[in-house]
């Protein structure tokens, strides 16, 4: 009688042990599933980031490119009008603020 219940307990224990070592395994797959996800999930998210930087990058250029182009241009439409005056015309302009800087 006590040998069928030593060997019922033993037969539990290598049960629990048995059920123990199914869990640890699930676990450990369990684990390893949920690394690969996080792994394929920040992937996805670094490409998009870096999609989004690209973009952001190529948009600053573009507006930079745009503000260069504008700054040309109202070079070019100053030179323009510096290059049309005449030496009469800039002479006037002298005498008439030497007038405002010399006393009375």
């Amino acid at each position: 009688m006590e040998n069928d219940i030593l060997s019922e307990v033993i037969e539990v224990e290598k049960e629990i042990q048995k059920t123990l070592e199914d869990e640890k395994l699930k676990a450990h797959a369990w684990l390893e599933q949920v690394k690969k996800e996080s792994a394929d999930e920040l992937a996805h998210e670094e490409s998009v980031i870096k999609a989004s930087m690209n973009k952001a990058i190529e948009n600053a250029k573009k507006d930079a490119d745009l503000k260069a182009a504008e700054i040309v241009r109202q070079t070019k439409i100053k030179a323009d009008d510096f290059a049309k005056l005449t030496d009469t015309t800039l002479r006037e302009a002298i005498v008439k603020r030497l007038t405002r800087l010399l006393p009375g």
